[in-house]
């Protein structure tokens, strides 16, 4: 006797759902796609660009006013 709600599928039911399954996966994105189209809609207008030497004159202001 199979216990109280417990559906039986078949194995065509079986392959329908997996292959509904997969189809979903394939449509999401991972999360590597999701950083950078965040990163792609902030702004780059007017950003200083980072190099070592204005990394260690900010670290070494942020020192300072410690």
């Amino acid at each position: 006797m199979l216990p109280e709600g417990y559906v039986v599928t078949s194995k065509k039911d079986r392959e329908k759902d997996r292959k509904a399954r997969e189809a979903a996966e394939a449509d999401e994105e991972t999360l590597e796609e999701k950083i950078e189209k965040e990163r792609a809609a902030l702004p780059s207008e007017g950003l200083t660009p980072v190099t070592k030497e204005s990394f260690f004159a900010w670290k070494a202001r942020r020192a300072e006013e410690k």
